[in-house]
């Protein structure tokens, strides 16, 4: 089942079902409970809210958040479209992630105006070419209000910030703060190492932009 984030509610946080797509619940728990030799994948940018809770549990339900590739396939991408002499390709792979969808996007635009583009702009410039404005807008449109003050918040800080930093800079309560946070990270709009939230350069971007 593929785009699985059409079964889930805009404006909500990430896994609620809209309005008369709750029996997929139901389904998804029958394929959980009942003995069979079937395999069902599941595709989506967001996953069922019950799905995610399943994590903690010794079942055989594998659940994968897909990363951005590694140096070696990045770099095959930017190959096929010919960008075979930038000499900062590394750090553009780094910039958008190894996210291939985005590599695509920026390798289109740096092809069509050459490849010394990459070498005319500054170290930290970000491209946002309109296909892939549209797809960030996509997802930001699926945002509740409660997760864009929290985004917006996260953007216009420099560096990292804690959970403690949070709780004192916002007037959310406590719990509206955990899931929010919780749903942002499970839509992979932010990133958490240890106890540090950020938002990845490329959504840094755009949001400002967005501004």
């Amino acid at each position: 089942m593929d785009d699985i984030h059409h079964l889930f509610s805009s404006g909500e946080f990430a896994g609620k079902y809209k309005p008369g797509c709750e029996e997929y619940d139901c389904f998804f728990k029958q394929i959980e409970k009942l003995s069979h030799e079937s395999c069902l994948l599941l595709i989506g940018w967001e996953e069922p809210i019950k799905l995610a809770q399943l994590k903690s549990k010794k079942i055989p339900i594998p659940i994968l958040q897909l990363t951005g590739l590694d140096l070696t396939s990045a770099t095959e991408i930017l190959k096929d479209y010919g960008l075979t002499e930038i000499e900062k390709w590394e750090r553009l792979i780094h910039h958008y992630q190894g996210n291939p969808l985005w590599l695509k996007s920026v390798a289109t635009q740096i092809q069509e105006f050459g490849e010394n583009l990459i070498e005319l702009l500054p170290d930290d410039a970000i491209l946002l070419p309109e296909d892939l404005k549209d797809t960030l807008q996509q997802q930001s449109d699926r945002l509740s209000e409660t997760e864009k003050q929290i985004l917006e918040l996260l953007v216009m800080k420099n560096k990292p910030i804690s959970l403690a930093q949070l709780l004192e800079t916002t007037e959310i309560s406590p719990s509206d703060l955990l899931n929010t946070l919780q749903s942002l990270c499970r839509r992979s709009l932010i990133e958490k190492q240890e106890n540090l939230y950020s938002v990845p350069s490329v959504l840094r971007e755009y949001y400002i932009e967005s501004d």
